[in-house]
């Protein structure tokens, strides 16, 4: 959380932390200057002191209301530093350099943000050039901002809950289309026509546009073989046929860089094959055993490792067995959400040394994949730890594979 950031930079040897947002939105910048918020620029943050914002003088607003110190590119001198330098990243690296010189910052400073790589990496070499007593840290794993980010206090997953709540409408229009059509022979159909996946994704898109979010990493909803391949789309023009595996994965995000949910179902157009229905009921079973045995301080990895424990068990490989797997079990069991799709902590195996702790928001996504099949089932529900030690699932999208047509 926040309020940690203080304790692990003191732990690190920190003197400063440099947080960089350009044209590309950096989540730890979100996360300190708050989400949403339209800014762009450079924040320091301090132990123990308040954080110092360089912005644009016509975000001054919200700046403002950061509540940070402040200093604009103006006042700074930005543009005299760039006609004196003639290149923009010595004036960059000067910039930044009587930032620090302003706050008096000496010794361990770590750099955090979304930029180009390449252009950053001749910056902070300039910077070293003008201070030797500036010394670029090198985060650790996790790095700091993630860490702190990886544990979310009841505020945030109060905004969170926002986001599920119109996953959960999403996920009730769908189950009304295929409710309301008919099967013209084995293929989905209704007063508007055939029911296709584009049918179905432009209605997960007008709930989501209602309800202020935006899908920044697209969406899943995919049939048949591509339900077999986990990051497949799926194809627009597939018109829904009975007894073919739908997997509908959604992960929008509240607009303008806000706070993301995560949640995959699997459905089916009437009626099921034995192989699906065990399928579904397996991982469907490897979801609640995971819920049930979760526990504050324990590692990420146990989770995976019994995942493929129950897998393995029922003659599906997984990826503990071979990393080159492509059917059965051949992904991770989760991932920490917030204000990325994708945060800390993992629930993967091999080096992960992510724990569950208080705070810890994360999905649980078990899934069995036959591609050559044309199977594929993935279920994806989101936790929170409570710092009580108890567990709550923030997911309340009904598990329902078959979906009876009218």
């Amino acid at each position: 959380m926040k309020r940690d950031i203080d304790d692990l930079m003191q732990e690190r040897g920190l003197s400063a932390a440099i947080v960089l947002q350009g044209e590309h939105q950096s989540p730890t910048f979100r996360y300190l200057t708050g989400p949403r918020t339209h800014l762009r620029g450079i924040v320091v943050w301090r132990p123990g002191a308040k954080p110092y914002l360089v912005h644009h003088a016509m975000e001054r607003d919200s700046a403002a209301a950061t509540g940070f110190d402040l200093g604009d590119y103006g006042s700074l001198g930005w543009m005299k530093m760039l006609e004196q330098e003639g290149n923009q990243v010595k004036a960059t690296a000067r910039l930044i350099h009587a930032v620090l010189e302003r706050l008096k910052i000496r010794g361990r400073v770590l750099v955090d943000g979304v930029a180009q790589v390449g252009w950053y990496y001749h910056v902070l070499n300039h910077l070293s050039e003008i201070d030797r007593d500036i010394e670029i840290a090198e985060d650790q794993d996790p790095g700091l901002f993630e860490l702190a980010r990886s544990t979310k206090d009841p505020e945030e997953v109060t905004t969170v809950r926002t986001v599920a709540s119109a996953c959960e409408r999403a996920y009730a229009r769908v189950r009304s289309i295929i409710q309301g059509a008919r099967l013209e022979g084995k293929k989905l159909r209704d007063r508007e026509g055939w029911v296709t996946i584009g049918r179905l994704r432009r209605e997960v898109r007008r709930i989501f546009f209602e309800a202020g979010l935006v899908e920044p990493h697209g969406n899943i909803i995919a049939m048949g073989r591509d339900a077999g391949v986990p990051h497949n789309e799926g194809n627009d023009d597939d018109v829904l046929e009975e007894g073919c595996p739908i997997v509908i994965d959604l992960y929008p995000a509240q607009e303008n860089g806000g706070y993301y949910f995560d949640v995959t179902r699997t459905y089916c157009v009437g009626r099921a094959s034995k192989e699906l229905k065990d399928l579904h009921a397996l991982v469907r079973d490897a979801v609640a055993r995971t819920v049930d045995r979760l526990a504050v301080g324990t590692p990420g990895r146990v989770y995976q490792e019994n995942v493929c424990d129950l897998f393995e068990a029922h003659g599906h490989r997984t990826i503990r067995q071979d990393e080159r797997v492509e059917e059965g079990y051949v992904h991770g069991l989760g991932h920490g959400i917030g204000l990325e799709v994708h945060e800390r902590p993992r629930l993967s195996a091999a080096m992960n040394p992510d724990l569950i702790l208080p705070g810890s928001l994360f999905t649980v996504e078990p899934g069995l994949y036959y591609p050559s099949r044309g199977l594929g089932v993935r279920i994806e529900d989101v936790i929170y730890a409570h710092h009580d030690g108890s567990f709550e699932n923030l997911t309340h999208v009904p598990y329902e594979l078959e979906i009876a047509p009218a």
